[in-house]
């Protein structure tokens, strides 16, 4: 009954930090929609380029946000079926030798739950990282047509 423990905490653990993954993609869901939504972009210098990133970044994140949905719920049946590994370990006495078989079932349904979700959120948090190279690409966008307007213009005399 020891094993199907550790994998309860282990699977714990991972619910815990991919529902912090879940809460800030939602975040930064609202803050870019917020945004997008108030006409601050139109302030801005380079609006069109500003609204085109948001937009880009939004559907990342909407990517994003379905794997981790996926992640979220394969770790939830994989908790279940460490619980129901070690629910079945402890009615097999009772049981005798009818579903003897029912332990090893749910303890390798569970780690073939699990070994896919982390599957899943390794695809995730290269996604995220992958995001953050998409994040500055406009910066350095900007900077170039900052660059080419400033150099257009003939310096004033002296």
């Amino acid at each position: 009954m020891i094993a199907p423990a550790l994998f309860l905490t282990a699977t714990g653990s991972l619910l815990i930090s991919t529902s912090n993954r879940i809460a800030r993609i939602v975040d930064r869901i609202r803050t870019l929609v917020a945004l997008c939504e108030s006409g601050e972009l139109d302030k801005l210098d380079f609006a069109d380029l500003r609204r085109r990133h948001a937009i880009d970044e939004l559907e990342r994140l909407q990517v994003r946000s379905r794997r981790v949905a996926v992640a979220v719920t394969l770790l939830y049946l994989a908790f279940t079926s460490f619980a129901g590994t070690s629910l079945a370990i402890g009615i097999r006495p009772l049981l005798g030798n009818y579903l003897a078989e029912l332990p090893a079932v749910t303890a390798v349904a569970g780690v073939a739950l699990l070994f896919v979700a982390c599957i899943y959120l390794v695809l995730e948090a290269r996604s995220s990282l992958q995001g953050n190279e998409t994040a500055n690409r406009p910066l350095w966008e900007w900077e170039r047509q900052i660059v080419n307007t400033s150099s257009a213009t003939p310096p004033a005399p002296a």
